[in-house]
């Protein structure tokens, strides 16, 4: 009777949950921009209870403000640790941990903190699985997400890995689970944003809306710093983003946000800020007439400001450019040009002002049609851009990273006096098996709520045209009326990306190379700390 009556009360409060949150229109939605708690004098196991207990206090924040669901980055429990991988129970089975002593300290507190606070919880972790029919044990990195009883309802094995000593699905898994509030939410990890599988698949097959995506972003211009990336994938495919990236500034990493489709305002943290930002906010329900509730929250811990060092993207010095010839006196200019590279052809209609900046500054339009690299990953892709970018001078070389000296620009860093008022950007992409997305990262300014020195980079979603022009091409028009970094579009083409079989190979020998070097690697660490 105990058991029929339990049962009931949950049925009861899903109900609930679901009828409330359908006709308010929204669901309320928390990242976390995390800074890692990482002490080598402790174990990897005391390290990772203490990130662990940390997580507590904003899930309680979160769960203050009405969150429904919070969501951790990639690697947030671990930090540099590859020594501790968990069993992670099948999310069929819907086992809440808490309690079961087969499952490690940590899987069961969170299951608590989830079930206390009554909110959904996603993290990322290392789980360890041995498959029952051949005895063979295999390490992924994982993510996991409770439900508001604690249950683990949904996991995620990653399997675009960028250098990672773990091992992928054969196939790519594609993870979703529908919320007690009527959202399915689909999930993918870092890397796995600038590729087909699992993202789009779970978008065009399984009707997903609403994206946890967890990250460790290393941020490269001139087109995939973190947020940048985050509001292309999400205005784009206009779908809802819910993006937790980890905060280490000195390596290039920090960006998180709730990106809210092609119609809804940004909220979202780039910070040159040492230390954790929680992001809370309204997200609309797809098919639903309800507004936004409660206002936005942005609460930042911060302990110092540090230089965020930006990578370099591969293979600019085959991008076809030109100089945007810009006057040397206070007055408005009209830039029209059409500029191809192999398949591609770029049509640029730009306004610009200029005002004798100090230092110099050069702006180039670019176009791209080849194979791509993406940092360290060996895979050869294939990349379509049409793109204004900022430049130190008239070799293409001095674009991206370069462009800004290697680092982030904060408020703080002299601004280039030239004022983009009009930006127009087409081209004849190839659209069969391809995601063609706009591309903006603005010159931040202050408007008044920003998390810290750095400043906003990006604009307003509604203030993108992004669509198709009359010859059936993908065009690009807004308005900054300010400086930019990076403006553009740009696609993937899957059809003619490297055959994934030499992935896997590459894949299998990292695994078996880190399982070696790591620990002692960490052990060194470790010690010299001592």
């Amino acid at each position: 009777m105990a058991t029929k009556l339990s049962v009931l009360l949950q049925i009861t409060a899903c109900i609930v949950y679901t009828t409330a949150v359908e006709n308010a229109g929204h669901y309320r939605a928390a990242v976390v921009d995390y800074h890692i708690l990482e002490d080598y004098n402790l174990s990897p196991q005391e390290n990772l209870m203490a990130n662990v207990h940390n997580f507590e206090q904003y899930i309680k924040r979160a769960n203050e403000e009405s969150a429904d669901i919070i969501v951790f980055p990639e690697g947030a429990l671990r930090g540099t640790d590859n020594l501790i991988f968990l069993t992670v129970p099948d999310p069929a089975q819907k086992v809440i941990p808490v309690g079961n002593q087969i499952y490690d300290e940590s899987i069961q507190t969170l299951s608590l903190y989830a079930k206390n606070y009554s909110i959904y919880v996603a993290v990322n972790l290392h789980e360890r699985y041995t498959d029952p029919n051949t005895t063979k044990s295999f390490k992924y990195n994982t993510n996991v997400v409770f439900n508001r009883e604690g249950a683990i309802v949904a996991r995620y094995r990653k399997f675009n890995l960028y250098g990672e000593g773990v091992n992928i699905t054969d196939n790519p898994e594609h993870s979703f689970f529908d919320s007690d509030f009527g959202v399915r939410f689909g999930q993918f990890i870092c890397f796995d944003i600038l590729f087909k599988e699992p993202t789009l698949v779970l978008i065009n097959k399984y009707n997903v809306t609403d994206f946890i995506f967890s990250s460790h972003w290393f941020s490269e211009l001139p087109f995939l710093t973190s947020v940048q990336r985050q509001w292309s994938w999400a205005v784009g495919n206009d779908v809802n983003l819910i993006s937790a990236g980890v905060n280490n500034v000195t390596s290039g990493s920090s960006g998180s946000g709730i990106f809210r489709g092609k119609n809804s305002n940004n909220l979202y943290t780039l910070s040159t800020m040492t230390g954790s930002t929680l992001l809370i906010g309204d997200v609309p329900i797809r098919g639903t007439t309800g507004g936004f509730g409660k206002p936005d929250v942005k609460v930042g811990d911060y302990t110092k400001e540090e230089k965020y060092p930006l990578l370099q993207q591969n293979e600019m010095s085959k991008f076809a450019h030109d100089d945007i010839a810009l006057p040397t006196d206070r007055t408005s200019v009209v830039f029209k040009k059409d500029l191809c590279h192999n398949h591609l052809c770029c049509t640029f209609d730009l306004s610009v002002q200029y005002v004798n900046p100090t230092p110099a500054v050069q702006y180039k339009i670019v176009a791209y049609d080849g194979d791509i690299q993406f940092g360290i990953d060996p895979r050869v892709n294939m990349l379509q851009t049409c793109g204004v970018v900022l430049c130190l001078n008239h070799s293409v070389s001095s674009c991206g990273s370069a462009g800004v000296n290697g680092f982030l620009p904060t408020l703080d860093t002299p601004v280039p006096n030239v004022t983009f008022t009009s930006i127009n950007i087409s081209g004849n992409f190839v659209k069969k098996d391809a995601n063609i997305l706009p591309n903006v990262l603005l010159w931040p300014i202050n408007v008044g709520n920003s998390s810290a020195s750095s400043g906003e980079f990006l604009i307003e979603p509604k203030e993108v045209e992004f669509n198709n022009n009359n010859n059936g091409n993908p065009i690009m028009i807004l308005h900054p009326n300010r400086p930019i970094i990076t403006v553009g579009i740009h696609s993937r083409i899957f059809s003619r990306d490297q055959d994934s079989s030499a992935y896997t190979t590459n894949v299998s020998m990292l695994a078996m190379l880190f399982s070696v070097l790591v620990p002692a690697i960490v052990a060194y660490l470790r010690i010299s700390q001592l």
